[in-house]
């Protein structure tokens, strides 16, 4: 009697769930910074500012966020939002970036001979967007943006 083993779904259920980390990261970042920025960039006209965003071009980011109202505190998109820029902002989305970049190239290096092409394709993307994200935030581009949030 054949035994099959099981071996392949813990890895993979733990692959599904690094590349699901780390495109939360990169999701993270685009919602906590991204939607900001664009909605700052729409409402003032100034779509250059996005290359350089400040006090000076966009006023005060707060101006930018989604307006409070009775009905904000039950509006899980208004609480998601500001947990994002939470996050952007004290520079945990930095850690949370390299720590998907290094699990996932630890994954990777660790079996990359028994992945499909596929499974291979969404971890190296997953890896080197989180990496890109941390690594973005660490350039004077990303400074200025977290001031630019601070503020």
């Amino acid at each position: 009697m054949d035994v099959q083993s099981t071996e392949p779904a813990p890895t993979r259920r733990g692959r599904h769930l690094i590349v699901w980390f780390q495109y939360s990261v990169v999701a993270i970042l685009l919602l906590g910074a991204g939607s900001l920025l664009l909605a700052a960039a729409a409402g003032t006209g100034d779509w250059a500012g996005l290359a350089d965003p400040g006090l000076e071009r966009y006023g005060d980011p707060k101006d930018w966020n989604p307006p409070l109202g009775p009905d904000s505190a039950w509006n899980p998109l208004a609480w998601l939002v500001e947990i994002c820029r939470w996050i952007v902002m004290t520079s945990l989305i930095v850690v949370l970036g390299f720590i998907g970049a290094l699990v996932g190239f630890f994954q990777f290096a660790g079996q990359r001979e028994s992945l499909t092409r596929g499974a291979a394709a969404r971890l190296l993307t997953g890896t080197v967007l989180s990496a890109a994200a941390a690594l973005s935030m660490l350039t004077p581009y990303g400074a200025q943006l977290r001031t630019w949030l601070l503020d």
